[in-house]
């Protein structure tokens, strides 16, 4: 009988790539859901606890309207 061939999955799965995309998912999905005025669930320490839409944008270094802080203007010199 003839052994069937097996594919080096390992090798063809690029895990880092996967990981990336699907954090890159959920920041856009939990981004969305905070500019809708949506609370989110997260787990501390165990237990469920809803994020305000203010602690979602703080939590990816965005203001509490979900803007990129304001940079200061940089002194002439």
């Amino acid at each position: 009988m003839a052994e069937a061939a097996t594919l080096r999955t390992p090798q063809l799965i690029d895990h880092e790539r996967i990981d990336a995309e699907l954090e890159k998912s959920f920041r856009e999905l939990r981004l969305e859901h905070a500019r809708l005025g949506r609370a989110i669930p997260v787990s501390r320490g165990g237990k469920v606890v809803m994020l305000s839409p203010a602690e979602v944008f703080a939590s990816y270094g965005l203001d509490e309207h979900g803007n990129p802080p304001a940079t200061s203007p940089q002194p002439s010199a």
